[in-house]
């Protein structure tokens, strides 16, 4: 067993809650995290307290990232479908990675139920950077429509039940263009945890049952499932320990040792982790290179998650003490060592 070298990945999916929500996440232990986990490049999602609706509000996200983050980190725009004349000023920032739509209830309202209000949406969004969906049941089959009647490019994010998985397999036979993100939760965990550890298993969409579970992996090794994110959601110890608990699942430090874990146990090959994790993101989101840019680790070797201290702000993870493969010893990110011997040391 020894270290091997692979890409800095990629996370699209996470939540830093700055601004408006910093007592449970910011820039700079978001970014802490990520490359703790791995991740060199990872994409903020719109639905802070202070919504991402606005150029303004773009800017403002933009800016204090760069103030504070240690790895590069993207944005998405966020709409409630009042804010379509906004789009044309931001489609072609650099920094932007698409356009992010709530359909059900998950935190931070900016849920979308009127079928009007979503076909402006589809319809203004003239870029070909993708539009990701929280959407399940009805609603993904909505979206499904709305993106193939007006040919956008669709990102569905975290599947969680295999009716889900189905309808992306029929509209990817179609030939449409969409692609599938699935969490290291839904992959790793059911609806019997929820029992078992109560508001820390409490997640939108929810976890599912033990057959969701086997579609989603069985999506995944097939190719219907293009990419891991984590849905990085950070809250407080006190808030998922609240009645009703805040819902959501932190994930950026464990997610590469849980798909390792994986390879261990033979549900994917080492190939597929890249895949999953670098080259399906970067196609997908047009990623920028990063040269210089590299993590070494050992995949066969194992250790216990959470042994060492955490760098997420909220310090909690539903896999503490469970045996992984492959922490992260080195973090090159353009040329400077920002992680060695498993400590960030900058």
């Amino acid at each position: 067993m020894s270290l091997q070298k692979f890409p800095g990945f990629t996370d699209i999916h996470v939540h830093l809650r700055e601004p408006g929500a910093t007592h449970k996440e910011d820039f700079s232990t978001g970014s802490r995290a990520a490359i703790k986990g791995g991740f060199t490049f990872i994409i903020d999602m719109p639905n802070n307290p202070l919504f991402t609706l606005t150029k303004a509000r773009l800017s403002q996200k933009i800016k204090l990232s760069k103030k504070k983050a240690i790895c590069d980190i993207g944005f998405y725009f966020g709409t409630n479908g009042e804010n379509i004349p906004e789009f044309k000023h931001v489609w072609n920032n650099k920094q932007v990675f698409g356009l992010k739509l709530f359909l059900n209830h998950t935190t931070g309202e900016m849920l979308i139920e009127d079928i009007g209000k979503l076909e402006q949406i589809f319809k203004s969004w003239q870029s070909q950077k993708p539009i990701l969906v929280h959407a399940e049941g009805v609603q993904l089959a909505a979206a499904l429509a709305l993106a193939h009647f007006y040919n956008r490019k669709l990102h569905v994010c975290h599947l969680s039940q295999d009716t889900e998985v189905e309808l992306i397999k029929k509209a990817k036979a179609k030939k449409q263009a969409v692609t599938a993100g699935v969490t290291p939760h839904h992959l790793f965990m059911t609806e019997k945890d929820v029992l078992k550890m109560k508001g820390f298993a409490m997640v939108k969409p929810k976890l599912g049952t033990q057959k969701d579970q086997d579609s989603l992996w069985q999506g995944l090794q097939n190719g219907t499932i293009d990419l891991v994110e984590t849905d990085h959601a950070p809250h407080t110890i006190e808030e998922k320990k609240a009645d009703p608990p805040a819902h959501g699942i932190t994930g950026l430090e464990a997610a590469l040792g849980l798909l390792f874990l994986a390879v261990k146990n033979k549900k994917l090959k080492q190939k597929d982790v890249i895949r999953l994790l670098y080259d399906k993101p970067k196609e997908i989101f047009n990623i920028p290179n990063q040269p210089h840019t590299f993590i070494e680790l050992d995949p066969q070797k194992p250790y216990i998650f959470g042994q060492d201290t955490f760098e997420t702000k909220c310090n909690w993870y539903p896999y503490k003490d469970w045996q992984l493969y492959g922490k992260v010893e080195k973090v090159v990110l353009y040329g400077k060592t920002v992680l060695q011997n498993g400590k960030i040391i900058v």
